[in-house]
């Protein structure tokens, strides 16, 4: 449509029918994408969760063996999400603002096991190579996973299921190992099979 200005210039501009196919162009690209998006947005924040729980696994290790003391690492849901912190074996004493501590991107669930619709199925202590412990891990002074009890740690190795619990995120699921020589180990559900 061509609309004449004062001065003798021709404005064009769009017609209704134009507009009306971009407008439907943008809606069907919108409504493939943000689901895409919404998915990875997920994973990141499962893979990043993960990767600092590790990361606090590791720490609790090297502070074990560094103070020469049994330290062991604790989850705790509280308002802002999943909280993991390290402590010392015979602490008994809730989460303290001193203690070394991660909190997991909200809303990541610890699970003893995959349960719930999509769930992924466990595991197996064939991959892993040993039976799992689903306590809370302990380290020895000399930086060995095992399970706290009365002042003895009996060497173990540990399993942990972790789960985004938003709607519509049933293939968001990881894990992580700790086997019995110390080894940690993630594990990532790619919907088929877990993954590294």
């Amino acid at each position: 449509m061509s609309v004449m200005t004062k001065d003798g210039r021709s404005n064009r501009g769009f017609t209704l029918l134009e507009l009306l196919i971009v407008v439907a162009i943008f809606i069907l690209v919108t409504t493939i994408a943000v689901p895409n998006v919404i998915v990875v947005l997920s994973n990141s924040r499962m893979r990043a969760s993960i990767t600092s729980f590790s990361g606090v696994l590791q720490s609790t290790r090297m502070l074990a063996v560094k103070e020469n003391r049994t330290i062991t690492t604790r989850m705790v849901v509280q308002a802002q999400g999943l909280v993991a912190y390290a402590k010392l074996a015979s602490d008994t004493n809730p989460l303290a603002v001193h203690d070394s501590q991660i909190e997991m991107e909200a809303p990541i669930a610890e699970m003893a096991t995959p349960t719930g619709p999509g769930a992924p199925s466990a595991i197996s202590t064939a991959v892993l190579g040993f039976t799992p412990e689903t306590t809370e891990p302990s380290f020895n002074t000399r930086g060995m996973p095992c399970t706290y009890s009365g002042g003895s740690c009996t060497n173990k190795g540990f399993l942990y299921y972790f789960h985004d619990t938003r709607p519509g995120s049933h293939a968001a699921w990881a894990a992580v190992s700790i086997s019995p020589a110390g080894r940690i180990h993630k594990w990532f559900w790619n919907g088929s099979a877990w993954t590294d």
